[in-house]
């Protein structure tokens, strides 16, 4: 008989729930710290870095609320919710599950915009103009959209259809209990189960997708590679202790596109290409989507141990926030916090400040 997979969901979403309080909790912090206490971080990177973090937070909500689960079966997958909470209709969570890729998508288009702020802040400061005032909307545009690009994608190109129907009934009923009339579920099948043709539908979503994350990722890489190479060349002639300096920043930079890596870009490569191998499987992927919400918690510890500010106001702020009988905790924080930084640190810390040449206008990385 058949393995049935309810145990899963049930795992997953506790799974969820935590990763949802994870990042709300750092990211509440991280937006605290960011708003009122650093001072280094100003003006509209600021706000880019609040909207960001607030938006990752959302992810992980709409996550823990509406649980959309994933399931791969042969030559495709099924995008899907087992929960009605709220007393949501099955027409109104079938609009849900493609917002929620909606918010992805915008989630990593601001992360790139990050990026590019970084860069620009660094070797093209009057591009910074474009994050001023009314021209500031073309950043806004920007993520919209991607974000519509792939919620067009999943409404229309994952839409069931008799065949999806057909196909993944049986797999439906044997691992969930439910057949896909009974809830809202996206379907995504490569080939034509009669006659082993490619369906065309399927691959236009993969390329749809796979352009809007190259684009991203694509963006990341570049500005980030850049960062390196051109100060690279800049402080070839400079002192020990500003090189020094520049291993720490790109060991900050090595993280900021390591982390999404792992937790955002990747996770997506297996899903949208996985089915086109032809493998006999039948596996449940909640986990791909609990990936997703760690990210936020991830990005908010690293920028809080990673740069310099951070630490030393969480050091300060945190404690005065908390109740008093909180406040042993908040030590072990702080002394968890140091220890930590062990591993981000050289053998010499002596040098902390930069030329004007290779200093960023928007963060200040470990001292």
């Amino acid at each position: 008989m058949p393995t049935n997979y309810l145990y899963l969901v049930s795992l997953a979403q506790n799974v969820g729930k935590f990763a949802f309080l994870a990042s709300s909790f750092f990211g509440i912090i991280l937006i605290f710290l960011t708003l009122f206490g650093v001072r280094k971080i100003f003006g509209t990177y600021k706000y880019l870095m609040v909207i960001f973090t607030s938006l990752g937070v959302t992810l992980a909500c709409l996550e823990a609320v509406f649980h959309p689960n994933l399931h791969f079966y042969n030559n495709g997958f099924v995008f899907f919710s087992l929960s009605y909470p709220h007393g949501f209709s099955k027409e109104a969570l079938e609009m849900i599950l493609p917002f929620y890729a909606f918010v992805y998508s915008v989630t990593i288009s601001l992360l790139a915009i990050q990026f590019i702020y970084r860069y620009w802040a660094l070797f093209s400061l009057s591009y910074l103009t474009l994050f001023q005032g009314w021209k500031s909307i073309i950043w806004v545009a920007y993520c919209f959209f991607f974000g519509a690009l792939w919620w067009l994608g999943d409404v229309f190109l994952l839409k069931i259809d008799d065949t999806t129907e057909k196909y993944f009934h049986e797999e439906m009923l044997n691992r969930y209990s439910v057949t896909s009339k009974e809830i809202p579920i996206m379907t995504f099948l490569a080939y034509n189960p009669n006659d082993g043709l490619i369906r065309w539908s399927s691959v236009i979503y993969s390329i749809v997708i796979s352009g809007i994350m190259g684009f991203q990722y694509g963006a990341m890489m570049y500005c980030g590679w850049n960062m390196y190479a051109k100060m690279e060349k800049k402080i070839s002639n400079l002192s020990a202790a500003l090189k020094r300096h520049h291993r720490q920043l790109f060991r900050t930079l090595v993280f900021q596109i390591t982390t999404p890596t792992i937790f955002l870009f990747s996770p997506l490569i297996l899903v949208v290409y996985l089915p086109y191998f032809q493998l006999e499987l039948s596996f449940p992927a909640g986990a791909t989507v609990c990936a997703f919400n760690f990210y936020p918690a991830m990005d908010s510890i690293i920028v809080m141990i990673i740069v310099t500010e951070y630490r030393v106001v969480a050091r300060s702020k945190i404690p005065e926030l908390l109740p008093i009988n909180l406040m042993k905790i908040s030590e072990m924080l702080n002394v968890l916090l140091r220890k930590s930084m062990g591993v981000f640190r050289g053998k010499d810390s002596g040098a902390s400040q930069t030329s004007g040449q290779i200093q960023m206008a928007t963060l200040r990385t470990v001292s």
